[in-house]
């Protein structure tokens, strides 16, 4: 059971691969995961240590398989789909280590 409720649903894509020829990622198999969106800007840095904007937090229950290359697509209530790519991610853990939730900022 998760910490928090997660009544939200998100659309993940991983990257299946990459094409040979031109070098550009393969889209994967869509699975959708249980998490919360929250809107709202906030400067995070990115992979490369850069600060930058984000405009929403998604929140998963314990350490789900998601890489920064992964691309996920948002569906909220008024039925306007979205689909943001993850600038960072971030775990937090309890005192014995183990992942309580995971935060992806996009």
């Amino acid at each position: 059971m998760a910490i928090i409720p997660l009544r939200q649903t998100v659309i993940i894509t991983p990257v299946g691969g990459f094409d040979p020829d031109y070098n550009e990622p393969i889209p994967g198999v869509p699975y959708a995961v249980k998490c919360r969106f929250s809107e709202g800007v906030k400067l995070v840095r990115n992979q490369h240590g850069a600060e930058v904007a984000s405009v929403g937090t998604f929140i998963f229950d314990k350490l789900p398989d998601i890489s920064l290359s992964d691309t996920f697509t948002y569906t909220n209530e008024l039925l306007a789909e979205t689909t943001y790519t993850p600038i960072a991610i971030s775990v937090k853990r309890a005192l014995n280590g183990k992942p309580l939730i995971t935060e992806v900022d996009v």
